[in-house]
């Protein structure tokens, strides 16, 4: 009797042990969108499975990513400031972990926001929790969204986050800006970008599509995808520039800058409105009529950078 009854002990003691042990599949990671990269990567991830039950991070971890979180924030920053500082903080100091991907090797690390924070490398989940831990320790509400997205090589499987700014809600996609550069990874912040933040679900949700609707928060409000689109072209520029909507901005800019004899000037056209080569040949043409009528002289040359965010980058130069 005393033997059954052990028996039936131990066996109830391994039952009841059993479910604190498992894994959860994460299929996939999907990289941000770069046309010189060689999706041939994918297929070394597909089907792999990872860990999604970390060990606690140790005690000194959270007090390094605390002290991060310090250097990041200040008192008087609004919701918005706040929110920026994250998304350019990641997009600066975390590194996407391509090499690792290629060879399917990527470390438990990689999916963590301590693998993003303290080993500044990192792959979509942990850019992901990275900014939510971020979010909290600024008082923000975020939410961390898992699904799939189509970064136009095909579908994988994706997390992203949306956070409320004054009491709305955006998505926003920190591993989707920042992306590769000629094939390379960007490691000084040159490639940051803002076509992923604080969007509206319309576009974001032509290529995102979260697993549960549930989830997920309404986003409706566009008011900040014109001051993003400016953001994205401003490390591009160099200072005499304008920005122009129509033929007849770029008119009055290059009138303006020729009768001061500025001879140097950048224009920053809407390529949504008109062809890169017709603007160029606007301000080409512009700028000679302009000339003659202020009796200058001189050899115009207009060099034309276009691509980024939907604009066109004029550069006229006139040499005396």
């Amino acid at each position: 009797m005393k033997n059954i009854y052990l028996l039936c002990l131990i066996l109830t003691l391994l039952l009841s042990g059993c479910s604190i042990f498992r894994l959860e599949p994460i299929a996939s990671e999907t990289v941000p969108p770069d046309e010189t990269f060689d999706d041939s990567i994918y297929s070394t991830i597909e089907n792999s499975l990872k860990k999604s039950i970390l060990p606690e991070e140790p005690v000194e971890d959270k007090e390094e990513m605390a002290a991060i979180a310090d250097t990041i924030f200040t008192s008087s920053m609004s919701e918005y400031e706040k929110v920026k500082a994250i998304h350019d903080y990641l997009v600066i100091h975390v590194d996407y972990d391509y090499d690792n991907l290629a060879t399917d090797t990527l470390p438990d690390s990689a999916f963590t926001a301590e693998g993003a924070l303290l080993l500044n490398s990192a792959v979509c989940e942990g850019y992901a929790k990275a900014f939510s831990y971020l979010c909290q320790k600024a008082g923000l509400e975020e939410v961390l969204l898992y699904g799939t997205a189509d970064d136009g090589t095909g579908v994988q499987t994706h997390a992203w986050n949306q956070v409320a700014i004054d009491g709305e809600w955006y998505n926003i996609d920190v591993t989707w800006d920042d992306p590769l550069m000629n094939g390379k990874v960007i490691t000084d912040g040159s490639n940051l970008i803002y076509e992923y933040f604080l969007v509206p679900d319309e576009p974001f949700l032509n290529n995102h599509f979260p697993e549960s609707a549930d989830a997920m928060h309404t986003c409706t409000s566009d008011r900040f995808l014109a001051d993003n689109r400016r953001l994205t072209i401003e490390p591009y520029l160099v200072e005499p520039y304008t920005f122009t909507s129509t033929t007849a901005d770029m008119q009055v800019a290059i009138t303006q800058y020729l009768t001061d004899n500025i001879l140097q000037f950048q224009l920053v056209c809407d390529t949504t409105l008109d062809t890169p080569e017709f603007l160029a040949d606007y301000a080409l043409n512009q700028t000679k009529e302009t000339m003659l009528t202020l009796s200058l002289y001189g050899q115009i040359s207009v060099e034309t950078q276009y691509g980024i965010a939907d604009y066109a980058i004029l550069s006229v130069t006139i040499t005396p």
